[in-house]
């Protein structure tokens, strides 16, 4: 607004004289015309002249203080109706947009303000994809002055201009579960239900395709899927499980690389049940299906099925669920995600997936939610003696034979051939064998302080534990089994190998030897060379949750059912994103702390 102020000051002359015209006609001439006389009386027109000044000045501050008023609450209002209108319901065209925000004004007894708004061209004032819609509109108002008709400026205008932008953006979470034994029963449950819930709002506020998740479950370890760990380069020591050994320093890298071969993770347990037998609760991998990671899915059903099949057991290692977590939002999976769609696990139409860090269109999200601190983990120590060589375990393998037929060769010339097996037991005749069924092995366990061997199989069952009633084997005995060859009938011997350590321990326990042989040397190897205790994961926890938030992850993290203050509840907090993405939750409540998550996913922002 500009001010004339030569006009204010020819305003100003021409209403005193107006009024000084006004005074000498009136019955007080004369003590005006006095008082005119005066040489005081130049002050007082002075005087006078300043007050009429004054409530000029007075008069601007009063309209000008009503426009900002006007303006301030014109502004709010078109911000709340542009904000609405960004907020439609994905799939309301141009106009259905536009007619949310002249609703929004025609409520507030404000229609007449809103300027009209373009709806078409290349530079339409809204606009609408499948993942987002911008709103742009004006509106204006005029005011009536009151103090400021005196210098002519009869009405002052107000004008406000908004800008609002909703955008779902393109999403991919890792959905990293603690699964160890502590949250057996009703945690489990609730977590289940949580979970499930916060499936079914992220792909429902999203356009098929535009959100992808990932669950991974934690807990001693965690299993890739095979179609996930063949994507990648990991060496073949056995095929109990798919866990993969990770050094200290790729907890500093948001990545896992494909073309790095990785260590495969021994498979065993800290105790067992009996050869082949080893004890769940303890196994150092889980390799049952509903323990495995399932990638990239689009599949609501398919995610509340998996999420719905986790099982609770072990210990806790949130570290390796992290790193995984990670790894699967990062793009040196994009070779990775080409062969899982090859092999048809991941849906195909899905592309560039995972996006480049800090891609304009797609927010990248971990929520993890755990229930306690991390706790010990064992490992066999990876320049030890049992790992990579030759085991105390032996592999013997037998084949049946069966008599085919007899044969002798005549004094004139020509053979002579029987099917009677009695022919093989007389002088001039000779036997024939054949193989047949499939070739069966046996286990022997090497007892170095007795030079014998236990043979697990036909003693295992036989006696208790700790007693004397396995059946033993001397080494002498053992070396003529080489020496069967079936032409008797019964068996021949095929072959005898020491397996290695590695196929070894997914039959029997580092106790098992301890237990039965007396050997503790494997026993002391597994829990006390390389264990990893809370503290280190710790550590390594803090390390990848920093890796993963340089690259722009959104970390979010819940502890459920965890003491305030404690360090599990500080390892939570100085992991997530910050602190208001760290939610603490007991009971039923995980529920509202994985709604309050989904809900903070679609991106709501005023940009103008």
């Amino acid at each position: 607004m500009n001010i004339d102020w030569d006009h204010v000051k020819d305003a100003c002359t021409e209403h005193g004289r107006e009024l000084r015209a006004s005074l000498l006609n009136s019955t007080a001439m004369q003590r005006v015309s006095g008082f005119g006389r005066d040489e005081d009386g130049a002050s007082g027109v002075l005087s006078f002249y300043t007050t009429l000044m004054l409530l000029v000045m007075a008069g601007l501050g009063v309209d000008t203080m009503r426009q900002e008023m006007e303006r301030t609450h014109l502004q709010s209002t078109l911000d709340a109706a542009v904000l609405a209108g960004a907020g439609a319901p994905q799939g309301t065209d141009v106009q259905g947009v536009a007619d949310i925000v002249e609703d929004y004004f025609e409520k507030n007894d404000m229609s007449e303000y809103l300027s009209e708004m373009d709806l078409e061209g290349d530079d339409a004032d809204i606009e609408t994809s499948l993942n987002a819609t911008r709103v742009y509109a004006e509106a204006s108002m005029d005011i009536d002055t009151y103090l400021l008709q005196m210098t002519g400026v009869d009405e002052l205008q107000a004008n406000a201009a908004a800008e609002a932008q909703v955008a779902t953006p393109k999403l991919e979470v890792s959905l990293v579960l603690d699964v160890s034994g502590s949250m057996r029963g009703n945690k489990l449950t609730n977590m289940q239900t949580a979970a499930r819930s916060f499936v079914t709002t992220i792909l429902g506020q999203s356009s098929p395709g535009d959100s992808v998740i990932s669950v991974v479950p934690f807990a001693w370890n965690v299993t890739p899927s095979p179609e996930l760990f063949d994507a990648l380069t990991v060496t073949n020591e056995h095929t109990y499980s798919t866990c993969i050994r990770f050094d200290d320093n790729d907890y500093l890298d948001a990545y896992i690389d494909p073309d790095r071969t990785y260590q495969l993770q021994e498979f065993t347990s800290r105790y067992d049940d009996g050869f082949d037998a080893l004890d769940p609760w303890w196994r150092t991998c889980y390799n049952d299906e509903n323990a495995e990671i399932l990638p990239y899915s689009t599949n609501e059903a398919a995610l509340h099925a998996h999420i719905n099949g986790l099982t609770a057991d072990g210990n806790t290692s949130a570290h390796i669920g992290l790193k995984w977590g990670s790894a699967l939002l990062d793009d040196e999976f994009q070779d990775v995600v080409d062969e899982l769609q090859t092999a048809e696990v991941v849906d195909a139409s899905l592309d560039h997936l995972p996006a480049v860090h800090g891609e304009a269109e797609t927010l990248k999200i971990i929520v993890l939610m755990a229930d306690g601190q991390n706790t010990t983990s064992y490992y066999l120590n990876d320049n030890g003696s049992y790992l990579g060589s030759d085991s105390d375990l032996h592999k013997v393998t037998w084949q049946d034979m069966e008599f085919d037929y007899a044969w002798r060769i005549r004094k004139k010339g020509g053979i002579k051939t029987s099917d009677d097996p009695s022919k093989c037991s007389k002088k001039k005749w000779t036997c024939e064998y054949t193989a047949v069924g499939d070739a069966y092995s046996a286990y022997y366990l090497y007892d170095a302080g007795d030079d014998r061997y236990l043979d697990i199989e036909a003693s295992w069952g036989l006696a208790d534990r700790n007693s004397d009633g396995y059946e033993w084997v001397s080494s002498d005995d053992f070396d003529d089994f080489s020496e069967l060859d079936g032409t008797g009938g019964g068996q021949t011997f095929v072959s005898s190998e020491a397996v290695s350590w590695e196929i070894a321990w997914g039959l029997i326990s580092p106790d098992f030897i301890d237990d039965i042989i007396g050997d503790y040397g494997p026993e002391d190897d597994f829990v006390n060379q390389q264990t990893h205790y809370g503290s280190k994961k710790d550590g390594l926890m803090q390390n990848i949750c920093t890796a993963a938030k340089s690259e722009g992850v959104v970390v979010y993290t819940i502890g459920y059912a965890i003491s305030a203050g404690g360090n599990a509840e500080t390892q939570l907090e100085t992991c997530a994103s910050s602190l208001n993405h760290y939610y603490p939750t007991d009971g039923a409540g995980i529920s509202a702390a994985f709604n309050s998550i989904a809900s903070n996913v679609k991106n709501l922002r005023l940009t103008q």
